[in-house]
């Protein structure tokens, strides 16, 4: 039997500081996927990276309506083998 891990293809790192937000404010992904006109089912696909990204507009709606942080969306993950210093 496969590893459920292993068959979970993620096409970018999750939105872990936006999931956390979500959370720590009582938002649901239904109300985020009503928010964004989304199934709940896409909602949590791109939050956790299995789905595409947000778009520009979905953060700009997030950004203004739910008070995210636009920083949330593009935040960058260095490896640390690959950070300078």
């Amino acid at each position: 039997m496969a590893n459920i891990n292993q068959s979970t293809s993620r096409r970018h790192q999750p939105y872990r500081k936006i999931k956390a937000y979500l959370v720590e404010n009582d938002i649901s992904q239904k109300d985020l996927g009503v928010l964004l006109e989304k199934s709940q089912s896409a909602v949590n696909q791109k939050l956790n990276g299995t789905g595409g990204d947000f778009s520009l507009q979905e953060a700009r709606i997030m950004s203004e309506k739910l008070g995210i942080p636009s920083a949330f969306f593009f935040e960058v993950i260095v490896p640390i083998k690959e950070r300078a210093g």
